[in-house]
């Protein structure tokens, strides 16, 4: 009767711990961090020819005055990839700055070389419904 006592003290305890655990919650992972896997997503998508991966980090609401939004953006890089042009791309995450005001971020400066040339990009992100944060828009410098 005593052992049976203190086994179910013990399993009162154990379990008021993980409760109180769970109460408090996990953090998950910042902004910062969420926004740093967006934009690494995108640089493996963009090096590694993967155009699905490079659809994960845009939104639906993508608005580009030149490549349009998000499906016509992703057939241009699809494009790009097919014709060459993006041949042997390579991004550089390495100095660009992350601002964040709210729900809307800033990335830049994004470097990408490629065969034909390279490019600077600044993303323009929003924090969407799902936690996620994707690329709303983007400015490219030649």
């Amino acid at each position: 009767m005593r052992k049976s006592a203190i086994l179910t003290i013990c399993v009162a305890l154990v379990a008021s711990v993980f409760a109180g655990g769970c109460a408090t919650g996990a953090k998950g992972p910042s902004n910062e961090e969420l926004i740093s896997a967006t934009m690494n997503n995108w640089k493996a998508g963009m090096e590694t020819k993967d155009l699905a991966k490079i659809g994960l980090t845009v939104s639906e609401e993508f608005n580009h005055y030149e490549y349009g939004n998000k499906a016509q953006m992703l057939s241009a890089v699809d494009g790009m990839f097919k014709d060459g042009t993006l041949s042997g791309a390579k991004v550089s995450l390495e100095t660009a700055e992350t601002k964040i005001e709210g729900d809307a971020a800033t990335v830049y400066p994004v470097e990408m070389s490629f065969a034909s040339g390279s490019v600077t990009i600044e993303f323009n992100l929003k924090k969407e419904a799902d936690g996620q944060w994707r690329a709303i828009g983007m400015t490219v410098e030649m």
